[in-house]
């Protein structure tokens, strides 16, 4: 039996995004869904979520990978430094 979670479909637009000048758009809104889902759980009986709570971190652990090895380094704003974490 497969459930289909609401935020899935945003996960699933940035997981199949071919543009990469699109992906981090995707990403991003892929994990604002999960966020605001992960607010909307807290209120919920702990027993009925455990199953999406297991879907949602096995979905953020894929988006940081995908964003980490298909997404472009963020230049600093300080022209001439190199991308956030990586400095000699």
């Amino acid at each position: 039996m497969t459930t289909n979670f609401g935020w899935q479909e945003k996960y699933t637009e940035a997981l199949l995004e071919l543009k990469r000048e699109e992906l981090p758009g995707r990403i991003e809104a892929a994990e604002k869904a999960i966020c605001q889902r992960l607010e909307e759980l807290k209120h919920a009986a702990a027993a009925s979520v455990e199953d999406e709570l297991w879907a949602i971190n096995d979905a953020l652990r894929g988006l940081r990978v995908l964003a980490k090895t298909e997404c472009p380094p963020q230049r600093s704003a300080e022209a001439g430094l190199p991308p956030t974490g990586m400095t000699s």
